[in-house]
Parts: C-alpha cells; structure tokens; sequence
C-alpha cells in the first residue's frame, strides 16, 4: 500500500481485505500513514487569500452584506475594480464555503451558542407560539376538530375553520410552565398581550421577557412593554429582550416545552377520535393540568422539581391589579387629526403635544394615540411609524395678552430658507445685467439646449405625392379655367350644384 493513489490503492485495499477476512476500509484506515506522501514545503500557500482591504474582501463583502451571488460580486468588483485581482467563480466559491460562507451557510447562518439560565424565579420569562399542525375549531359548534392535510401549499378554504395555537411561557429559572390554546387565524400582538395579562396574573411580571422577533411581539407587545416598565421602573422595571435571527438555541427552554406540548396532545387527539366533544376550554384545563404534572416532576437539567426551584428563593413577585393590566395593556389605538394648537382629544378630554420637532411637522396628519387611564403618558405614533412617549399634560387656554406662536415646522423653516436665499440671487442676477448686460441663461427660451448626440441614423421616408388626375377621379376638378376675375394662373374647383 505504500505510495498508491486512488484506484491502485482501493483495488490492492479489496484484495488484503479478503485476505486477512476484514473489511477493505479498514485496511485503507491502518495503512494511511504509508500512503500518504510527503508534503511540499509549498503546500497550503494560495495566490488567493481573504484579508482586509483585498479585491477578493470587496467581493466578499457584496456576497455577504449586500446579498450578491458570487458570480455577480466578481463582475461588479471587476466593473468598479479594473485592475483587481480576483479568482476564477469556482475558486471563489471554494474560498467562501473553507471560510464558513458558502450558500448553506448563508442561506441558514448559525450563531455562537453558550448555555445559560437565569439566577432567580420569575426573573426571566420565555415564550414562543406555535400552531397546532391538525388542530381546528370549528367556529359553528365551538368544537375542535382533526384535519390533515393543510398546509402552505394546501391553505384552508373554509372559513369558519379556525387553527388552534398553543402559547408557551417558561420561567428560565425553575423551567415552571404556562400553557395556553387559542383559536385564531394568526396570532396578533393583542392576542399575545392577552396571554400575558393572564400569565402574569398567575407567575407574576417578570423582569425580563425573551422572546424571538416575531410580528406578534410588534404593535400591543411593544406598547404594553413600554407601559410595565414605566409602571415597573421603581421596582426594576420590565424588558422585553429578542434573540439574533439564526439563534434559536437561545430559546431552547421553550423550543423545548413546544415538544413536551405536542407529545402531550396526543391525549387530546385520543378523545377527539372517540368522538368526545372538545372545546378550547376543555383544551387550557387540560394545559393546566400537564402544567402541573410537569411541575411535579424532576427536571433532567436542574435535577429539581420545577414547583420546588420557584418557591426555594425569597423573591420578591410583582403582580398588578387584573382590570388595571388589561386596561392598561389593551388600550385601543385611535387615529386622530393632529391641529394647529398641537392638542388631541380622546374621550372628551383634550392632551397637549409638545409644539416642537417633529412633532409641528405633522401638523393637519393623522397620527396614532394611545391614553393608558393609569399610566401618566400618552403614546403618540407619527406618520412615519416612529414611536415617542409623551406626558400626559391636559391642554389649557392662554392667558390673554400672552399668545404664544406655535414653533414652525421643518418644512416651513426649509421654505422661508429657500425663499430668502432665492430673492438675494435675483439680486445679483439683476445688478449684473445692469452692469454689464449679461443676461441669466434659460433653457430654450434664450439659449438653445444640445439635443444628445447618437449612433442611431434616420434614413428618409419615401415620399408618394398625389396628381391632379387622381384628384380628378374623385372630386372633378376643371383645369385651366379662368376664375370670374381673370385670373387665369390659379385653376378654379369644381363647385357641385
């Protein structure tokens, strides 16, 4: 074996394996030292290689950040780079996949994941949804039922079929489970506000809620998160934390607690198959129930009870009255017209909006307010979609005799810039043809603008002019007759009669 390569090697392998009775890869194992030639002292070096400030950099950049297949970064990079030195497509493509860049990769990038827990109960909250694969509810009966075969390529047609969705939440701590099902067509940011009013009302508010970057987390979630934390800041207030896209193993706890739910569905398939009559209140008293079983349980990882690590520490459990949560949390958004006093009323009740930037430049625009009735602030939405947290101040009248100018808006700023910087050029413009006669070009009106030069030629179109006899055949026409005042060089028309 010594020496040999490729089909040598395999062919003489195959052969001492049925020799000595063993398997021809093993042989190709043991003997891997002797076939193995030695090194080049050159080996390894590459006229190519990724290094900061190189063309082959620049053209991996475009593949990374600006999303460019390999072979279209070389031909920008060879555009904008004439004398770049760049390697062939399928070296590149080589050096990109040997670097952790290749088209799986980027396609699903992957993250750098370290275990970690949170140090107290109710410290840190995970939650996650997820929709049942066979689960619906019929919204006729009320009742849950077992369908197959729908998914993105086969959408549901019915629709009085809603999907059933479960939401998770796990304490990071004690890994304590709260479980909830919901019938809907997608869960929204209200819905998920929902589920944490009820949550929170059983665990307590955590600290910290992590969470992926779902659009159920936008919107209410957002809102609701900004309104904890100022109800919350006294006693440390609230966070909602999201994980980097491609690091799902940071919320692995709940990923997890999904799994343990979807195994404990089978019960719920059992009795649905029976033909016993399943609701979605059937569905979270069965969530409660598992809850607790699994909280009675030793965990694999803690080694603890679930139950028995929330209650091992004195922590403190923050909670909020039910209807003050609900009423705080769910405040409904309405659209309303910013006027020129910078006030917006909700309820009868006029709010003052500060009369500065950005604010004066939606002046006469519809912006988006939410007044909390616990929460001392407004939540304004501009047009833009930007978000700002304002004091809830009531609007009063001015003192007479002390009116107060509304600040101008950047438009109007802009405006009045323009405009003063256009009358001084007209100035000029006129001092100078007064001195000198020179006057300002204008396009077309004094000076004639150069039409753009192309190679494309205009070959002329081939001319057909009519004759009088044509004419004639149709519309007679009477030839060298004199017209009734003697000119005789014009020839008169036939008028009919």
């Amino acid at each position: 074996m010594r020496g040999l390569s490729g089909k040598d090697a395999k062919a003489t392998a195959v052969r001492m394996a049925e020799l000595h009775g063993v398997n021809w890869q093993h042989i190709y194992k043991v003997t891997q030292d002797l076939r193995n030639r030695k090194k080049r002292a050159d080996s390894g070096r590459r006229t190519f290689k990724l290094e900061n400030g190189s063309d082959l950099w620049y053209a991996a950049q475009l593949v990374v950040i600006d999303k460019l297949d390999p072979d279209q970064a070389l031909a920008t990079t060879r555009l904008r780079r004439p004398d770049a030195n760049l390697p062939s497509l399928e070296y590149f493509r080589r050096i990109l996949a040997e670097n952790g860049l290749g088209r799986k990769a980027r396609r699903n990038p992957t993250r750098g994941y370290r275990r970690w827990e949170a140090a107290n109960p109710g410290e840190i909250f995970q939650i996650d949804v997820t929709a049942l694969k066979v689960r619906w509810q019929d919204e006729k009966t009320r009742r849950i039922q077992r369908i197959e075969g729908i998914d993105k390529n086969h959408p549901n047609t019915n629709p009085s079929m809603l999907r059933v969705w479960q939401i998770m939440l796990v304490d990071d701590c004690s890994r304590r489970r709260f479980l909830r099902y919901v019938a809907t067509t997608h869960i929204t940011s209200k819905e998920m506000v929902r589920f944490e009013c009820e949550a929170y009302q059983k665990l307590g508010i955590p600290h910290i809620l992590y969470t992926d970057n779902g659009s159920e987390f936008k919107g209410f979630h957002i809102r609701a998160a900004q309104i904890l934390n100022r109800v919350l800041e006294g006693d440390g207030g609230y966070r909602h934390m999201t994980h980097a896209p491609g690091n799902s193993q940071a919320s692995g706890k709940v990923e997890n607690a999904h799994k343990w739910a979807e195994k404990m569905d089978r019960f719920v398939g059992l009795a649905v198959s029976e033909g016993q009559f399943v609701t979605i209140e059937n569905l979270n008293r069965f969530a409660d129930r598992v809850c607790a079983e699994f909280d009675s349980r030793r965990h694999r990882s803690t080694n603890e009870r679930p139950i028995d690590r929330w209650h091992s520490r004195p922590v403190m459990v923050r909670t909020i009255d039910p209807a003050v949560i609900e009423s705080a949390l769910l405040s409904d958004e309405f659209e309303v017209v910013l006027d020129a006093a910078m006030t917006v009323t909700f309820q009868g009740t006029v709010y003052k909006i500060p009369g500065e930037q950005p604010f004066v430049n939606y002046v006469g625009k519809k912006v988006k307010v939410v007044v909390p009735p616990s929460v001392d602030l407004i939540f304004l939405t501009l047009p833009d979609g930007t978000e700002y947290e304002i004091e809830k101040v009531l609007s009063t009248a001015d003192v007479a005799g002390e009116f107060r100018r509304v600040a101008d808006s950047q438009a109007e700023d802009l405006r009045k810039q323009l405009k003063d910087a256009r009358k001084e050029e007209i100035k000029t413009i006129k001092a100078k043809k007064k001195l000198t006669g020179e006057i300002a070009p204008v396009p077309h009106y004094n000076v004639e603008v150069e039409m753009p030069q192309t190679n494309v030629a205009h070959f002329p179109r081939p001319e057909r002019v009519v004759s009088v006899e044509e004419v004639n055949k149709v519309l007679p026409v009477v030839a060298q007759q004199k017209t009734q005042s003697g000119d005789s060089s014009r020839p008169a028309v036939y008028e009919g009669k």
